[in-house]
């Protein structure tokens, strides 16, 4: 693994000289030096190092706060600060360009590589959480509906486009904007923020409907679990079915009307199974899609075998009425009778009298029905 390249920004040459061996003694590369922050911002932007030590007082209209400023902002690379005395002022102009940590001259070695090893590691973990949160905001982005997830102190840690477009953020800080900003924007109802908060600790998905802004909104509420199993966020996913529940009353007239039809079909269902002809319904190629109780037994074919089969399995191969694929292509709307020849699962050979007609619905043509009547003798 190489080594963490670091640049140093020291005005005194005599200074910079001996950190600059103090840090290869220490296993680090020297990524290069520089005397002052517009150089040391020039070069940076070229090396791309590691970790920059950053001097607060340079020579030059560009002092080390305002360079690591632009250091931070432009490159993401972390900077520690190097300073001989700890003025309070300073540290707070300081402060605001977050620094990775700060050495106050003189120091030993020791101080040196601790403080450059935690303001690495302390980098690092900073990265992994801003690729999860990044990771985070490209899932929730991938769902169309609104959706949001916050954590156990009711922050909001993203919310997808589709909410946020309903009604922008704030300009606040990401880390201020709350579940009670939400509810007083306007952007989620109050019941809904009671819900989160009476469910945030389930161990399972809450779901509830609600009417709100005048839409009606489904919502799931789902806890994420943490290290531990410990609940610590939660994702709230909402769905508008306004048209769904528009749509109520008419689904219970049409439930209460197929409800009829399926009585009705039972009936029609059980007189063709007290038929001694043998039915058959086809789709529109063939295909069968229901057999009566007599053709069952009189054929040897359990319902399961021979339903998405094609009707000219039952048809003699050597009989010249045509029951393939192509004459339910050519002749959809014609009546078929004759006399076929049929042969059942066993091999034995039936004659009989066929009778098909193309059952429409709405003018459009659906499926057809066979009737076979056995001839005896």
């Amino acid at each position: 693994m190489a080594p963490a390249s670091v640049f140093v920004v020291e005005d005194e040459a005599i200074v910079a000289g001996d950190l600059r061996e103090t840090l290869m003694g220490l296993g680090y590369s020297v990524a290069g030096t520089a005397k002052s922050g517009e150089a040391a911002v020039e070069q940076i932007e070229k090396l791309r190092p590691d970790l920059v030590l950053m001097d607060i007082h340079l020579a030059g209209s560009m002092d080390g706060i305002e360079a690591a400023g632009i250091v931070h902002s432009r490159f993401n690379t972390p900077v520690v600060y190097l300073t001989a005395y700890a003025d309070t002022a300073l540290l707070e102009r300081a402060r605001v360009t977050e620094p990775y940590g700060y050495l106050i001259k003189p120091y030993d070695d020791r101080m040196l590589q601790s403080t450059i090893e935690m303001a690495l590691f302390k980098f690092k973990a900073d990265e992994q959480v801003r690729d999860s949160e990044a990771l985070v905001r490209g899932l929730v982005n991938l769902n169309r509906e609104p959706v949001f997830i916050l954590d156990q102190n009711t922050r909001i840690l993203a919310i997808n486009d589709a909410l946020s477009r309903q009604r922008p953020l704030p300009d606040a800080a990401p880390e201020d904007v709350t579940l009670d900003y939400l509810a007083t924007s306007g952007m989620i109802s109050q019941q809904l923020l009671t819900a989160i908060q009476e469910h945030f600790t389930d161990t399972a998905p809450f779901r509830f409907e609600e009417e709100f802004g005048g839409r009606w909104i489904a919502h799931t509420i789902t806890p994420l679990a943490g290290p531990g199993g410990r609940i610590t966020r939660c994702a709230v996913q909402s769905f508008d079915i306004t048209d769904i529940k528009k749509r109520e009353l008419d689904l219970a007239s049409l439930t209460q009307q197929l409800k009829g039809e399926k009585e009705s079909l039972t009936l029609f269902a059980a007189m063709l199974d007290s038929m001694d002809d043998f039915v058959v319904a086809t789709d529109m190629m063939g295909v069968v899609i229901y057999t009566n109780r007599a053709f069952g037994e009189r054929f040897g074919y359990p319902a399961e075998e021979i339903l998405k089969k094609p009707i000219s399995l039952i048809k003699d191969p050597d009989d010249p009425f045509a029951l393939d694929t192509n004459a339910f292509f050519v002749d959809k709307k014609r009546v078929w009778s004759g006399s076929v020849t049929l042969v059942t699962k066993f091999g034995i050979r039936i004659k009989a009298l066929l009778k098909s007609t193309p059952v429409a619905v709405d003018r459009q043509n659906v499926c057809r029905v066979f009737v076979f009547r056995e001839r005896m003798g």
